[in-house]
């Protein structure tokens, strides 16, 4: 189990370095910033990069870091929040965002899942070596 924890806390640190230079087009996509400048302006962007590097920081050391996991999770939990708002509240027009840029809106459209996926993987393994 621990390599797979392992392996899943590095890809989510690579997820994030990398899904953000390449959905911002390293930096360049001001797109992400118009749509949800609370989020996605380049600092929210870098912190997002900065999360990850955390995560990878923390591949090894899983076991023994239960409750930064914890931290990891509500992170997660939180990015899934801003989704759902996104989507339920500040309701964009998909076609809209479409026509601008297939690459935003596909960003804009799996980030929250992404995020999902990412915290139930950190709440396993909270809930695996907590103590």
């Amino acid at each position: 189990m621990k390599q797979y924890l392992t392996f899943g806390f590095v890809l989510a640190g690579l997820v994030n370095i990398f899904g953000v230079l390449g959905f911002s087009l390293g930096f360049q996509n001001e797109l992400l910033a118009s749509y949800y400048p609370q989020i996605f302006s380049h600092f929210g962007l870098g912190m997002i990069m900065l999360w990850g590097m955390a995560y990878i920081s923390v591949s090894t050391e899983h076991p023994r870091a239960s409750r930064l996991i914890f931290v990891f999770f509500i992170e997660k939990m939180v990015y899934v929040g801003t989704a759902v708002y996104f989507w339920f509240v500040m309701k964009p027009d998909i076609l809209v965002m479409w026509n601008e840029s297939i690459l935003t809106t596909i960003f804009m459209v799996i980030y929250g899942i992404n995020d999902l996926l990412f915290g139930l993987m950190f709440l396993y393994a909270w809930l695996h070596y907590r103590k």
